[in-house]
């Protein structure tokens, strides 16, 4: 098998860089049953129960979905991983140990450095020696549209079926899921992570300094006049009260979380900017590219009206964070920025709560195109976190090793551990919890406290294995799979929870319906290779004209067709023909 796929998966490679993941622990592949006593694993509370005596198994010697062990007899699987700073040694790790010791099946982990994991995923595959399972490897749906029918790749519906509970579960309820896993053949190849991020959905915000309103006796604006005029009074009466002139009424600086001028905040009251899904959108069926549309001009010219009135920063274009920040605070200590884009409010003012506290979130104004928020239902669906490879001997297994991890209990401990030693559960309003206490993710009720043990997200530890691998489901849709998490702080002092509570009491009722949205698209080989060299170059003259249609260096209105042309030269017609052709592949 693997000679052959060597011949098989060589010929595709080179058009396909398939993108790593920077998600797990440290090299080892040592019994970790021989590491640990029945003893210790008992001590570790957990509420999945397991009696072997009962458990019957089927002809794939595997037992029924949510029952344990899932083999009689132990076998072993390998899984390849990155990295993952956080973990100290999966070989070694408490729940590496404890889901063993429930499920019977040792993991042989071929751990490769983050930073080229995809070099080693490459290699892996071009060679044909596979592991069992890829874990957060990036095998991307393209990749497992050419080599899944091949036989690459395990083809996952019938496990789905017969062992699938909690993924059945999933895909029932969360819209757009299933078809967003199933390829053109009809079949799944891989299990996701379902992460619902109610903040993430909707980050394309603009905030502005509620204090500067204050002293001007105004109301937020709700159009693009009435956010015109706004600008051109921070500008010329001296909201911040110094008596000087030195008030920016509008920041926005590169390479920020939505902090640049073509975020969509600024864009879509005249045409629906997408910047995160390359300015795609679906409008009959048909993919359309924001800065080809007529709306697009208009915005560059609304753009460069501001640009010229002196209230849009005249370097915003240029400027990074920290260049933004000193503008923001020129004297220490006075905010001298009226409003900006951002996913946060701290990006531009200042991380202190003291500092973004007075910047409120602003709802999509209305202009030509309506009234839009950015939508991003897609963007924390991770599709592919585990890949069961044709060198697995038992994928039935291997299936139910990966898909009891979404689970509820299994999910919580795989990600913060044990509970009272890690975690606990609180009840709001309760034991000083506030009765109001909120997941950041959903905006839910909370119902857990983790890191009780003082080491947070990011620190080593060795108890658990954070998002290694990432399979999990954190959606309120489903909730017999999730716990949502306390958060510390209010919105007065915690941003995230502001973004949270303001993406739902600012944004939401502003998205478009899903079906503009433009899930993953998936391509072939041929295709994948010419979007990797045509979308950047596409995309750095879209910027370059931004920039001199805002500044004036070109006129919006005169140079258009010129720019059209240009577009058409440098393969915007072959990007939309092969876009097009990934929307109509999932429909």
């Amino acid at each position: 098998m693997k000679s052959v796929w060597k011949s098989i998966l060589c010929i595709a490679l080179a058009a396909l860089m398939l993108t790593g993941c920077s998600q797990t622990g440290q090299d080892g592949s040592s019994s970790v049953s021989e590491q640990r006593t029945t003893e210790d694993l008992q001590e570790q509370s957990s509420s999945v129960a397991t009696d072997n005596g009962e458990v019957s198994f089927d002809e794939n010697g595997v037992s029924p979905a949510g029952q344990f062990p899932i083999v009689e007899e132990p076998i072993t699987i390998s899984v390849m991983v990155p990295t993952q700073q956080s973990v100290e040694d999966l070989s070694t790790n408490d729940f590496t140990a404890w889901y063993e010791d429930l499920t019977n099946i040792h993991v042989e982990w071929n751990v490769v450095p983050s930073e080229n994991a995809s070099e080693k995923l490459n290699i892996s595959l071009s060679s044909g020696d596979m592991p069992d399972i890829y874990a957060n490897c990036g095998v991307t749906q393209s990749q497992q549209q050419i080599y899944g029918p091949q036989g690459a790749f395990i083809a996952l519906n019938e496990y789905i079926e017969k062992y699938g509970e909690n993924f059945q579960l999933m895909l029932d309820k969360v819209e757009g899921l299933e078809k967003m896993m199933t390829l053109t053949d009809g079949n799944i190849y891989s299990l996701p992570s379902v992460e619902k991020c109610v903040h993430c959905e909707g980050s394309n915000k603009l905030w502005v300094n509620k204090k500067w309103l204050d002293a001007l006796d105004m109301e937020l604006p709700t159009t693009v006049d009435e956010f015109t005029e706004m600008l051109r009074r921070f500008k010329e009466e001296d909201p911040n009260g110094n008596g000087k002139a030195d008030e920016i009424p509008l920041l926005t600086f590169e390479g920020g979380w939505h902090t640049g001028a073509l975020s969509g905040w600024l864009t879509n009251p005249f045409v629906y900017t997408t910047p995160d899904q390359n300015y795609m959108y679906v409008e009959n069926g048909q993919i359309q590219l924001s800065y080809m549309q007529d709306g697009w001009r208009d915005a560059m010219t609304w753009l460069h009206q501001l640009y010229e009135e002196g209230l849009f920063y005249d370097q915003s274009l240029v400027i990074n964070q920290d260049q933004a920040r000193q503008l923001c605070a020129a004297d220490g200590e006075t905010s001298n920025v009226g409003c900006f884009p951002s996913g946060t409010p701290n990006t531009v003012p200042g991380d202190d709560a003291s500092q973004w506290g007075d910047y409120v979130t602003l709802s999509p104004i209305e202009g030509p195109a309506g009234r839009l928020a950015t939508y991003q239902p897609y963007t924390n669906v991770y599709s592919t976190e585990l890949t069961i490879t044709s060198a697995c001997e038992n994928p039935a297994a291997a299936f139910r090793w990966c898909v009891e991890q979404y689970s509820r209990d299994i999910n919580v401990r795989k990600r913060y551990g044990v509970e009272n030693e890690n975690w606990k559960k609180i009840i709001p309003g309760e034991d000083g919890v506030s009765a109001d206490a909120i997941d950041l993710n959903s905006g839910e009720p909370a119902e857990i406290e983790t890191f009780i043990d003082g080491i947070g997200w990011s620190e080593q530890q060795n108890y658990c294995w954070r998002d290694v691998p990432g399979v999990r489901c954190d959606t309120p849709e489903v909730p017999e799979l999730r716990y949502n998490r306390l958060n510390t702080g209010d919105y007065d002092t915690n941003y995230e929870i502001r973004i949270v509570e303001d993406t739902i009491d600012y944004m939401q009722d502003y998205y478009p319906d899903i079906d503009m949205c433009v899930m993953p698209l998936i391509y072939n080989e041929e295709q994948a290779a010419t979007l990797a060299n045509t979308e950047t170059v596409v995309q750095s003259y879209v910027d370059e004209m931004a920039a001199a249609f805002i500044t004036g260096t070109s006129d919006p209105e005169a140079d258009w067709d010129a720019y059209l042309n240009e577009l058409s030269v440098k393969g915007v017609d072959q990007l939309l023909e092969i876009y097009q052709a990934g929307y109509d592949a999932r429909s």
